[in-house]
């Protein structure tokens, strides 16, 4: 063979040879990147091990689908490694936070304040970030507090809101009233007939507009607010139109005018209010005004959902506890009588009821698990050390569920909040710090008062003018619930027959 060609497969073995050591090099180098991702940081919350690149990822999903709910397969974990998990799915870590403690300090810390950006949450406000309920920082505290004082002012929390609420209520007496004799024994669908008249006395606050259960509008609006888009449309910025050309300015008749009076006063200043940052994405309205119709829409869907949902539960759980209903109707009819409606005067003397309420609110789990919050700053918790970024659910299910504290969680029993009196009677129980259905520190709901306002006198008045019984022959609904963002009861139907 001739030099050249000896000289030709000397450098078609030494090129080989390069790219094979090239080969083992990348496969090294992935090798040892591998192993490096399937540890966690130092100090990082026990879980399950991880996978390179994925994590937890699959058996998470395995759990998921096995459980159903993401508070059930999160507990799976609770109960093998403890309070306070974590997980690493795909390139992001999730904390999961159980146990009273924990969840109370968790929720008071400034710096799990975050909240996560995502494509479906951007989405909803046009892909800009808007509102109270998903945004942080400078923007949402400004916002957030004058939310809370405005709607202070205008009767959240007040005599003035118990008359909105008190006549939603006594409409809807009047509405089930009709609909239990059409219907007879077959029975009324129940699982959002709370929907309109709860919206509806939000919507008299927000905009100092009232219109009736049975009104188009309304039900459109209602429809909104049950899906995605919500009121980020072409309703929502008709309303705000509307509003700014007929209000006076100084004299505010509700939410959105007083908004409105803040946009005018803070116009030509850097603020969230003046309008100087980005336009709004849509039908250029500017981003003041999309704040203000995003937080219409939080405060309506997030009030609306869980008070709606939770006044539904009441009426199953009054199916599958006749007992229950009974002695409500009891202590109404001595305490109340027969010839008016309850009202918030009589609320210290209905214990029994204020009790069914507070295990309502403990065993319907509409909300088991808090919106998911962000780490804003590297931080330790509890020994453990949370990384920026990292996403956090504070488990309230398991303050709901502890067996150590209740003993009996899974059953029905309004009485665990009573205690006998000196008269011989009951005395209802301080509302215990295991019941965070409005949750705690800067993320607590915004419209608590006109929840607990809402609950309380829809539950009275329905309770003392109707009675619910489940539809002769048909099984009793399941109390499980419908996995959502907000958990419903799911369809189901109840004979609904006046008192009196």
């Amino acid at each position: 063979m001739q030099q050249g060609s000896w000289d030709k497969v000397e450098l078609s073995i030494q090129f080989h040879a390069m790219w094979l050591i090239a080969v083992l090099i990348l496969v090294l180098a992935l090798l040892i990147f591998a192993y490096a991702d399937t540890k966690k940081p130092h100090d990082f919350p026990p879980g399950p091990k991880c996978l390179p690149f994925i994590g937890c990822y699959l058996e998470f999903k395995k759990l998921m689908k096995q459980h159903k709910f993401m508070y059930r397969t999160l507990n799976i974990y609770h109960e093998k490694y403890g309070p306070i998990i974590g997980l690493r799915l795909g390139r992001r870590f999730l904390i999961s936070v159980s146990g009273k403690d924990a969840v109370q300090e968790g929720l008071s810390r400034e710096e799990f304040d975050g909240r996560q950006r995502s494509f479906m949450v951007d989405h909803r406000t046009m892909g800009v970030r808007r509102g109270v309920i998903f945004t942080d920082g400078e923007e949402w505290k400004e916002q957030r507090r004058f939310a809370l004082r405005n709607l202070r002012d205008l009767g959240l929390g007040k005599r003035s809101m118990e008359s909105m609420i008190r006549e939603e209520a006594l409409e809807l007496v009047s509405r089930l009233t009709e609909m239990g004799k059409k219907a007879g024994s077959e029975g009324v669908q129940m699982e959002k007939v709370y929907t309109i008249p709860v919206l509806s006395s939000l919507w008299t606050i927000l905009s100092g507009q009232r219109y009736s259960q049975e009104d188009e509008k309304l039900k459109k609006f209602t429809g909104l607010v049950t899906t995605l888009s919500r009121l980020i449309t072409s309703a929502g910025i008709e309303t705000v139109e509307e509003h700014k050309k007929t209000k006076s300015d100084g004299e505010p008749r509700d939410f959105i005018d007083t908004y409105l009076d803040e946009m005018k006063k803070r116009d030509g200043e850097a603020s969230y209010f003046s309008g100087l940052y980005e336009k709004f994405s849509f039908k250029n309205v500017w981003s003041s005004e999309g704040q203000l119709i995003a937080i219409c829409d939080d405060l309506f869907g997030a009030g609306t959902e869980t008070t709606s949902y939770t006044l539904a539960f009441g009426v199953l759980f009054l199916l599958h506890h006749p007992d229950v209903q009974a002695k409500i109707h009891e202590e109404l009819d001595r305490v109340i009588g027969r010839d008016r409606f309850p009202t918030l005067d009589d609320k210290p003397n209905l214990p029994y009821l204020n009790a069914v309420i507070y295990e309502i609110r403990r065993c319907c789990n509409i909300v088991p698990m808090t919106v998911p919050h962000r780490c804003v700053r590297d931080t330790e918790f509890r020994g453990y050390t949370i990384p920026k970024e990292a996403s956090i659910i504070f488990n309230l299910w398991s303050l709901y569920m502890d067996r150590d504290y209740w003993g009996d969680p899974h059953v029905f029993r309004p009485e665990r909040f009573l205690v006998p009196d000196e008269s011989g009677g009951w005395k209802l129980k301080d509302e215990p710090s295991w019941l965070l259905t409005f949750g705690l520190g800067q993320r607590r709901c915004l419209g608590e008062p006109l929840a607990r306002a809402s609950l309380y006198v829809f539950f009275s008045v329905i309770s003392h003018g109707l009675r619910f019984k489940n539809p002769p022959g048909c099984p009793l609904p399941s109390t499980e619930g419908v996995q959502g963002f907000v958990a419903g009861t799911g369809p189901f139907k109840a004979v609904v027959e006046p008192r009196f």
